[in-house]
């Protein structure tokens, strides 16, 4: 649990748990059309939660900032029941790199996730993980580096292998 407001949980998965392109074609793109955003509200949302798990996901207005460094449009504001944290989230939820550093399951890697040869967290490989920020230009998503270091620059959206670590808020 990053954070607990009145009767909700805000959760993040400890582990990167696919390895998904965020667009599936090189298009100038934001979270709100991404093929990301609707795998995770549709296909993962049913098959990684029961019915009644389903029902205590909170459904959450997320405002979709532009890249401050960039200023790159960061699109409209969206309603998730499932999400990726965005480039403040990112930097406000965990109190250092150290802390934003992820690992990949089993399954991530099986799909394609990358793997550090020289970074670990608890003696595992560590990754690259997708953020639902726009990168410095409309082709890139942010993505946080195995190191945990936030990058701002970004990842090609059609990028195959960064992965995936979903993000909600929880009814209590």
């Amino acid at each position: 649990m990053l954070k607990k407001s009145g009767s909700k949980a805000f959760l993040i998965s400890r582990y990167a748990l696919d390895c998904k392109q965020y667009h599936h074609e090189l298009a100038d793109m934001t979270w709100e059309n991404c093929d990301l955003r609707k795998w995770l509200n549709g296909e993962f949302l049913r098959n990684a939660f029961t019915p009644a798990e389903q029902n205590k996901i909170a459904v959450t207005k997320l405002a979709n900032d532009s890249n401050a460094e960039s200023g790159t449009f960061g699109g409209n504001s969206t309603e998730d029941r499932v999400f990726l944290l965005s480039l403040a989230e990112a930097g406000r939820l965990f109190k250092d790199d150290a802390a934003r550093k992820c690992a990949p399951t089993p399954y991530a890697v099986g799909k394609g996730a990358w793997q550090s040869n020289e970074i670990f967290i608890n003696g595992r490989a560590c990754c690259y993980w997708w953020l639902r920020s726009p990168g410095y230009i409309q082709l890139d998503a942010a993505i946080v580096h195995a190191d945990g270091e936030i990058y701002q620059i970004g990842d090609l959206v059609n990028g195959a292998d960064d992965a995936v670590r979903p993000a909600l808020w929880v009814n209590l």
